[in-house]
């Protein structure tokens, strides 16, 4: 087996593990109403004191913030020790401009005007795996080639549900909000696949 990055699960949720008010929602509406408890400042302080070099985020969660843009009156603290923003894009669907930092992973069979927009911007990216889904395992290790060690992973439910059941998460950090949100759909923190066995679940 190849080598790869140490990924920590490094976010914010409410005491029930949703990360969003709603679907399609945008977690910083929590901080700009000033309800989060300085979770999202705590949060994002953390990446550097879990010596996190990089930070990995999924495309759905970049979608819902643009969609849903909220800009805060006092900024949050940016890490000071992440190299890069590592954004995991498999289906191709966004248009790039803020490129500084910036690293994608796609996939092999993304659509060839995808591949020619991250060409023409200078955008670093990988591909990895060329099935429905980015082969997760592999992006890791080529992140690893990249000189990447350890990761912190502040994706929506879709990624970190992904990693979570491909056994890719080796340290998870919450900062729990002083809030209950409930609902059927709200995004958690891991969405994915039900176990059919306990013998399956992740060991903390």
């Amino acid at each position: 087996m190849k080598k790869r990055p140490e990924v920590v699960l490094n976010l914010f949720s409410s005491v029930d593990g949703r990360i969003t008010m709603a679907p399609n929602h945008n977690v910083m509406e929590w901080t700009d109403k000033g309800v989060d408890g300085d979770a999202n400042d705590l949060t994002h302080r953390l990446y550097d004191e879990l010596n996190c070099d990089a930070m990995i985020s999924g495309s759905e969660s970049l979608i819902v913030w643009s969609e849903d843009w909220v800009e805060l009156k006092n900024p949050i603290t940016e890490p000071q020790k992440s190299q890069a923003y590592i954004v995991f894009d498999g289906r191709g669907r966004m248009n790039w401009s803020q490129t500084e930092g910036l690293i994608v992973v796609t996939r092999e069979n993304v659509s060839e005007p995808y591949i020619e927009q991250l060409k023409k911007k200078g955008i670093t990216y990988l591909v990895a795996g060329s099935g429905e889904y980015i082969d997760n395992g592999l992006a890791l290790e080529q992140l690893y080639d990249h000189g990447f060690r350890r990761l912190g992973l502040s994706g929506g439910g879709s990624i970190n549900g992904a990693f979570l059941r491909a056994g890719l998460i080796d340290e998870i950090s919450i900062v729990l909000a002083p809030l209950a949100i409930g609902g059927r759909a709200t995004p958690t923190v891991f969405d994915c696949e039900d176990l059919s066995s306990i013998q399956d679940a992740c060991l903390a």
